[in-house]
């Protein structure tokens, strides 16, 4: 069982709630409680001296912020709410926000010896993290493996991407075939999609999001908003995603290569022009069929690992602003939206630090991501205007443990930075922080008689307060790549127990 709350500290900056299409996360919600909520999770393990074994775990939630009224003004005080009634959430957002249940592992498992080899098959609903990201997953391996909560990892930034990984329908194996060498693979039965934070929620930058977005409103030369709403979505297939690696360990280095085939997490939205080219209609579409051929190697030095994954991406959905349906596109080889060839590294670090007169007991987890557009093969004209070719970012977290502060007390307190340099706009939509800037967390977490967790944290969001989308001087809209959640600092706090 766990009970967290969160604060907003700020109120609204103007500069951010001004486009009609990027407001309702923000007007929502007036400085104060912006999540109060009861979660828990429940599992079951189920093994036999066969090697047979299952796993069932679920999960639910309420929220009380999302049951009730929100702080949105509506037209008459100058707001642009995307919803009806202005001061409700859409009924999407309150279930995926505000109370719902769902199941998470349910899968059967066999152990067993091919030959002298050991292995085992799992078949059912699970989730998989190949290869060596820590943070950055979207430009990795596990990004194109597995969908990711992260409207719930939003709420956390130092917590590592696969403590958010979304489970799928799949079978997977793997065989040892040496002491040293073995292969994996899996393929999956359903597209599931990242849950990204839900349209009209506290962390949403946009009001189209795939969860409760229902339409965007556009300016008329009158001054009027036309409102133009959102066709059905254009899904990825459920086939046609699986992979496989092989893994070899090599004077105690761990290599890992990699052959993948998925569809696109995360949407592309496309627009249907009508008279006059004013936007009738827009559509959330899912990218199919990106290959990937990737390469890792893990290696530790002491108390600290080093670990690197490359990898390139054929078909990957680029970042398009501009892309406007045509008779005949679809989410594969006709598509609106840019596509192209990507390269991508990520290198992390985790690291026990030394003792010193301020802590006994520290580490040091560290990740920077890259990606460079390589190529663009088709509809280039959609490509978003104010990306760059290479992207880069860095997340940091330290955090010092202090044991036995009292008796049954354990106190950790996490410091985390995630930050992306100037010039880097990426042209992947991969999940970065803004160009020059980022977020800072600082964090105490106690731990009482292992069973009892509580974390108090504080989280600032910096950079320069930009809107997530800018009219360029050539009036082409484009990405600001700045800083959309400037004003939406909080405080949060959370226990949790476990039986």
């Amino acid at each position: 069982m766990r009970y967290g709350v969160i604060s907003r500290l700020r109120s609204h900056r103007s500069a951010l709630v001004a486009n009609p299409n990027q407001d309702d996360g923000n007007r929502n919600f007036d400085p104060g409680i912006v999540s109060n909520r009861v979660d828990w999770v429940s599992e079951v393990d189920v093994s036999h001296s066969s090697g047979f074994g299952a796993r069932v775990s679920g999960a639910a939630w309420y929220d009380d912020v999302y049951n009730r009224k929100n702080d949105n003004p509506g037209f008459s005080a100058g707001a642009f709410p995307n919803h009806t009634p202005h001061n409700r959430f859409s009924s999407d957002t309150q279930l995926w926000m505000g109370r719902n249940a769902e199941f998470l592992d349910a899968f059967v498992y066999q152990k067993f010896d091919l030959g002298d080899m050991p292995s085992v098959v799992r078949l059912g609903q699970h989730a998989l993290v190949w290869g060596e990201s820590l943070f950055f997953s979207s430009n990795a391996i596990a990004g194109a493996q597995s969908p990711y909560d992260l409207s719930r990892l939003a709420t956390d930034s130092t917590a590592q991407a696969k403590e958010y990984v979304l489970p799928v329908p799949q079978v997977s194996g793997q065989i040892q075939l040496t002491p040293d060498v073995s292969i994996g693979a899996y393929y999956q039965f359903e597209f599931v999609e990242n849950r990204l934070p839900a349209a009209g929620s506290y962390f949403a930058v946009g009001d189209t999001a795939p969860i409760g977005g229902e339409s965007i409103l556009v300016p008329l030369p009158s001054g009027q908003m036309l409102k133009v709403n959102r066709n059905k979505d254009v899904r990825a297939s459920d086939s046609g995603q699986g992979g496989v690696q092989l893994k070899w360990n090599w004077n105690e280095t761990d290599f890992g290569f990699y052959a993948l085939r998925f569809h696109s997490k995360s949407p592309v939205s496309t627009t249907t022009l009508g008279a006059g080219g004013i936007p009738a209609s827009y559509t959330l579409v899912y990218p199919e069929d990106t290959t990937a051929l990737a390469f890792s190697a893990s290696h530790s030095f002491g108390d600290t690992n080093l670990a690197l994954e490359a990898g390139v991406h054929h078909n990957q959905p680029l970042y398009s602003t501009r892309a406007v349906d045509f008779a005949g596109s679809n989410n594969s080889d006709k598509p609106a939206y840019a596509v192209g060839r990507t390269g991508h590294l990520n290198l992390s670090a985790i690291s026990n630090l030394p003792p010193t007169a301020w802590w006994n007991e520290a580490s040091l987890t560290g990740e920077i991501a890259w990606n460079r557009m390589l190529s663009c093969t088709k509809q280039c004209g959609a490509l978003d205007a104010n990306t760059t070719r290479d992207a880069s970012a860095l997340s940091l977290v330290f955090q010092p443990t202090y044991r036995q502060v009292l008796p049954g007390l354990d106190i950790d307190v996490p410091i985390g930075v995630q930050y992306a340099p100037k010039g880097s706009r990426s042209s992947l939509a991969a999940g970065f922080p803004p160009e020059n800037g980022g977020t800072f967390t600082l964090g105490v977490a106690g731990t009482y008689d292992t069973v009892w967790k509580l974390k108090l944290a504080y989280t600032n969001y910096f950079g320069k307060a930009m809107p997530a989308t800018i009219t360029l001087p050539s009036g082409v809209t484009a990405a600001s790549f700045g800083q959309s959640l400037a004003d939406r600092d909080y405080i949060s706090f959370s226990v949790r127990r476990t039986w």
